[in-house]
């Protein structure tokens, strides 16, 4: 082989690593891209599951559970305006213990437009609302109705305001019963229970109270939970049982002619947020409370 073709056949082999080497580069470019691609792939996957996952969750959620994003001191105003019941007063209990832990919140407004409903219901939430006013302070005000289950929650709360035409009272207890015998008998439903126990079917539906299931009832039921009612009106409200039983017999009363008895005194709303930003400053915010809807 001549000096000619030794050098042609090196010039081939040099021209042949040079392209092995650039191809191999090109090779590695390409491999960064695809893991780079890769990666951002798996980034946004990751990041569309967790904001569908806080969506998914939010719409499980019966409601805003978080705490407000404020950023600053706020009042929690919380409206009661519906029946009292268990389930209704263990979510209020809820939303305002998880609330008072939040040190932006510097208090609560407690709204009243409710008719009344559970006594076991009002004592839990009156109760509460006592041991919450050692921890941040809880204004009272009757907006337009504070009666029954309402108005024991209401006197819980000292000082209490009121709108002068709104309506408190109603303390009593009662027993909503209907007799629906000549209903069942006009679409063929008679009643065929089994039961085991005197009393056990008192106040059935489907019949008129005996004279002996009307005095179990009332000396067992009715008149030991009024007279729970009148104790704690008495207690919260600093006034004697013969005053209290003066307004006991289940009247509703106008705000304006209980002032100093059922309620401390009468104001609106417009200016009792006036006097909590003056104690607060103008800054003050007030926040609405949702509370949570009952899982279905």
């Amino acid at each position: 082989m001549g000096f000619l073709d030794r050098f042609k056949r090196q010039k081939r082999e040099v021209s042949m690593d040079e392209v092995l080497e650039t191809e191999l580069k090109v090779y590695k470019t390409k491999l960064w891209g695809a893991r780079l691609v890769l990666l951002f792939t798996l980034v946004g996957v990751g990041v569309g599951i967790f904001l569908l996952l806080g969506i998914l969750g939010r719409i499980s959620s019966p409601s805003p559970v978080e705490l407000p994003l404020l950023h600053r001191p706020y009042i929690g105003v919380l409206n009661i305006n519906q029946v009292i019941t268990i389930d209704y007063t263990n979510r209020i209990i809820g939303r305002l213990e998880q609330l008072s832990r939040d040190p932006n919140c510097k208090g609560f407004l407690i709204l009243f437009n409710t008719p009344g409903g559970s006594p076991a219901g009002s004592e839990e939430l009156a109760t509460y609302l006592k041991e919450l006013a050692h921890r941040k302070r809880v204004v009272g005000y009757v907006e337009s109705l504070a009666a029954s289950g309402g108005y024991y929650i209401a006197s819980a709360i000292k000082p209490l305001n009121a709108n002068r035409n709104s309506v408190v009272g109603s303390i009593g207890v009662i027993m909503p019963r209907l007799v629906i015998k000549k209903l069942a008998e006009k679409i063929g439903v008679q009643p065929d229970d089994l039961y085991v126990g005197k009393y056990k079917d008192a106040g059935n539906w489907f019949r008129k109270l005996t004279k002996e299931e009307r005095k179990y009832l009332r000396e067992n039921l009715l008149n030991p939970t009024y007279k729970n009612f009148l104790e704690v009106v008495a207690k919260n409200r600093g006034l004697k049982m013969e005053v209290v039983k003066k307004y006991s017999d289940g009247k509703l009363f106008l705000a304006s002619k209980v002032v100093k008895i059922l309620v401390d005194r009468l104001t609106t709303l417009t200016e009792l947020k006036r006097e909590l930003r003056k104690i607060y400053g103008p800054e003050i915010k007030f926040y609405q409370i949702e509370v949570a809807q009952p899982r279905r």
